[in-house]
């Protein structure tokens, strides 16, 4: 695999609207939630001991794509 190839994952069933327009850090197998927060920062503090981990921004269903002006 290439460094910029894609790869589809199942992420956990736990992530939820809950959890919409919040940064979520996952185990590296992204089978677990480590940790939950509202900014970047804060989810790389929450798991600055940790090795290996995902981190991404969940974003809210909406039912389709917002689209923005370029």
């Amino acid at each position: 695999m290439k460094k910029n190839d894609i790869v589809k994952v199942k992420l956990p069933t736990s992530l939820s609207k809950k959890h919409a327009n919040k940064w979520v850090a996952l185990s590296s197998d992204y089978r677990k939630i480590i940790a939950t927060g509202n900014n970047l920062p804060d989810i790389l503090k929450k798991t600055s001991n940790t090795k290996k981990r995902v981190v991404l921004k969940v974003l809210p269903r909406l039912g389709y794509v917002p689209l923005s002006d370029f």
